[in-house]
């Protein structure tokens, strides 16, 4: 499937190099709304992005059993309040250029994949927000026996805050820079209707100092830390339409030791939960879980989180050319206050996929979020749209543009940023031979 997203990526010619450093989630996969060629699959019906495009398909380089892909993507981005403030927005023009290279052996018993990335965004006035970020990410997909299959994972990037992040601070004078590390391994095998799965993962975060407007240091050490989770996970298909899992997680995050007024955020947790995938008559596919997660921090001055674990989506073929598709998450997310362990995140979005013509794809999505924090009294909530249109030139060449809204509102004792900004993009992607 990993493969699948990237080619995916390549053919619409979407900016993919932010989920090459996002950390993997166990429980992504559970009752996925793709297809698939067994029992578990719910695949009646395809989604427009999911839908082959064989005339539009991504030309690799073909050396022997190996293909290689190299992509280019120019990007031209208009953002009218780079800074995110509720007053006082400043405006700017950024010009981002994206080569990407990805290497892989597509073989049905070992598949391997080597991408590496790398993203200069810079700014035509305010060249302290300039960025460099780079993503190497290696997959190995081995497939042991017939019914059983292990994965592995590694990642290597560096990224930057973006500046509406809740984490991101105020009057800084560029965005914080962090490097990710993570190792992750999969090992799976099906029982005729039953799918077992245990994964493995750890991630490591190193944030790098900043400082403010006058030069003085602002310190991002105290937000380095190292997370080790454990999954298991078993999938029951009662009907090629119905199944039933059961998950269970547990993680340790360890951070350095601290000095100071603020001490190490050093926590245990845990998440279960309970769920279903299914067809929904003819024409909706979904999938719910629910359950219950904590997090237990070591130091009294953190308030512990737990509550209520829920995820559902939706999909909708309202005909062969359009797909909507909504979803709920709520979780626990490490937070990069100084005073805050974390927060409670919610996060609620509806998306329309529409196939204007075989290779003119459109796409609207609205999404709202919510964020408790523990430890200090704030809550935040966002909100999202979007309208993008992909003109597939040919297996080459493809368009892309969009508009974008960001706003958010943040209330309480220690209140954040309240602030609302748009964004225009324009960009060209090169992709294959």
């Amino acid at each position: 499937m990993k493969f699948r997203k990237w080619a995916t990526c390549l053919l619409m010619g979407m900016p993919c190099g932010s989920a090459l450093a996002q950390q993997y989630d166990p429980f992504d996969r559970l009752g996925t709304l793709q297809g698939s060629d067994n029992v578990f699959g719910r695949d009646r019906n395809v989604g427009v992005t999911d839908r082959p495009r064989p005339d539009y398909a991504t030309r690799p380089i073909q050396l022997g059993s190996w293909t290689i892909t190299p992509q280019m993507a120019v990007e031209a981005n208009y953002n009218d309040n780079i800074y995110y403030t509720r007053r006082s927005t400043v405006d700017d023009i950024i010009m981002s250029v994206r080569p990407r290279l990805t290497i892989a052996r597509p073989d049905p018993n070992l598949t391997v994949a080597i991408a590496g990335e790398y993203e200069a965004a810079r700014y035509m006035n305010r060249t302290a927000e300039n960025t460099d970020t780079y993503a190497l990410k290696g997959d190995l997909r081995s497939v042991v026996r017939r019914d059983t299959v292990l994965n592995l994972r590694l990642l290597q990037a560096r990224e930057a805050e973006a500046r509406f992040s809740p984490d991101s601070l105020t009057g800084i004078a560029r965005p914080t820079r962090f490097d990710i590390t993570e190792v992750y391994g999969e090992a799976v095998h099906i029982f005729n209707r039953l799918r077992v799965r245990g994964t493995m993962d750890y991630e490591r975060r190193n944030y790098h100092d900043n400082r403010d407007r006058s030069g003085a240091i602002i310190d991002q050490d105290f937000r380095d830390h190292k997370t080790v989770t454990g999954s298991a996970i078993a999938e029951y298909a009662l009907s090629p339409s119905l199944a039933l899992f059961v998950a269970g997680s547990v993680n340790r995050r360890s951070y350095a030791a601290r000095i100071g007024p603020v001490p190490a955020r050093d926590s245990r947790g845990y998440e279960a939960a309970l769920g279903a995938s299914m067809e929904i008559g003819r024409l909706m596919r979904g999938s719910v879980r629910l359950g219950y997660l904590d997090q237990d921090y070591k130091d009294p001055m953190f308030t512990d989180v737990s509550g209520l674990l829920m995820r559902g989506e939706l999909a909708y073929f309202v005909t062969s050319l359009v797909t909507l598709t909504a979803k709920v998450d709520r979780s626990v997310v490490e937070s990069g206050l100084a005073g805050s362990a974390g927060y409670l995140r919610t996060g609620y979005s509806l998306r329309a996929d529409y196939e204007l013509l075989r290779n003119l794809i459109l796409l609207a999505e609205l999404g709202r979020e919510n964020r408790r924090y523990n430890g200090i009294e704030r809550s935040n909530s966002g909100f999202t749209g979007r309208f993008a249109a992909t003109y597939m030139v040919s297996p080459r060449w493809a368009l892309r543009t969009e508009f974008s809204h960001r706003a958010q509102e943040s209330a309480g004792a220690s209140a954040g940023r309240t602030f609302a900004g748009n964004q225009v993009m324009l960009s060209v992607v090169f992709k294959g031979l």
